[in-house]
């Protein structure tokens, strides 16, 4: 993985190397240069959204759960925990959550000291089969190493009849969104970020992972090829985000 100081060069090209290698190392030496100000710019530059993201999802999971009395609750690619945090709420649950980076975790583990935080990463998943009833990832998926061996585990740890909550960014498919879409994406988020983050890296990154990304019915066919018995999609915020739903 390039040093920091290839990344200030051409922060663009590496951004797009790592988008094709989805190198772990350099995954998690991104996730840890971003932490100090991920919160703040995430909800920044989706205008605060992101948690109507995080909601939504947590409603999802709390109906599929309304019939188990403790529903236990696997957050992966957890960052700093928001999404972990908000699917403990769903009553009698319990929330454990997993990262790859040690300064994301630093800061979930102050600002949620109730939830267990494991650092790892999702292709080898450090549970048990059948252990879970919801496993929940938001925004994270596009950046794993081997996309299809993370999902498998996905389906490894949940319990028979347990569900998987994925959010992810989405391009809108109408033309005018789209391009509107990807003017925000590519040319102003970048810069926004570069005024409060020393690590703009991330954000040349992020456009070039969504649209790398498969969306909508391409990502259901490699949850169904995890060993998903059924898998939707639901678009959120004129297809700004997606949620998708795969049942065990």
């Amino acid at each position: 993985m390039e040093k920091n100081t290839d990344r200030s060069a051409q922060p663009e090209e590496t951004a797009k190397k790592l988008n094709l290698t989805k190198s772990r190392t350099g995954i998690q030496q991104m996730f840890d240069e971003v932490a100090p100000t991920y919160d703040f710019l995430n909800h920044l530059l989706s205008l605060g959204i992101d948690n109507y993201w995080r909601a939504a999802a947590t409603a999802r999971a709390k109906k599929l759960t309304e019939k188990t009395p403790a529903p236990s609750i696997l957050d992966v690619a957890t960052g700093t925990g928001d999404l972990a945090a908000a699917m403990g709420k769903i009553p009698g649950a319990t929330v454990t959550a997993l990262d790859l980076s040690p300064q994301m975790l630093a800061i979930a583990r102050k600002k949620y000291p109730g939830i267990t935080f494991h650092e790892g990463y999702a292709e080898a998943l450090p549970f048990k089969d059948a252990s879970f009833d919801i496993v929940s990832a938001g925004f994270g998926v596009r950046n794993f190493e081997d996309l299809e061996k993370g999902m498998q585990e996905f389906h490894r740890v949940l319990k028979p009849g347990g569900s998987a909550l994925i959010i992810e960014p989405m391009i809108p498919r109408a033309a005018i969104l789209k391009k509107l879409y990807l003017i925000y994406f590519k040319k102003v988020l970048p810069k926004i970020a570069g005024l409060f983050s020393k690590s703009t890296f991330a954000y040349d990154y992020l456009p070039h992972s969504v649209e790398q990304f498969p969306q909508a019915e391409a990502f259901t066919a490699i949850l169904k090829k995890a060993g998903f018995s059924a898998a939707e999609y639901r678009p959120m915020t004129f297809e700004t985000s997606i949620l998708y739903i795969a049942r065990k």
